[in-house]
């Protein structure tokens, strides 16, 4: 999984690299903790920049594509 939306549906959840980036995009003002997640997981309003929810959804998904086996990764499509 590298985002969710939630029943409120105000927005979305994303995981970035570590804890200390999740922490500095929350300091910006990019996004908010996202709740029941780990800390590297922020919250992003659907009213945010849209040139940055479009960086954090892909840089989300390539970090969890790139967690995956080789053999799971083979199994996705390309990437365009």
């Amino acid at each position: 999984m590298f985002a969710c939306i939630g029943t409120a549906n105000d927005g979305v959840s994303v995981k970035t690299p570590d804890i200390d980036t999740a922490q500095m995009l929350i300091d910006a003002g990019v996004g908010e903790k996202a709740r029941y997640f780990h800390r590297s997981w922020i919250h992003l309003p659907f009213d945010c920049d849209k040139d940055e929810l479009n960086h954090r959804l892909t840089a989300s998904y390539e970090l969890v594509r790139a967690s995956l086996t080789k053999k799971a990764q083979a199994t996705l499509p390309p990437r365009s």
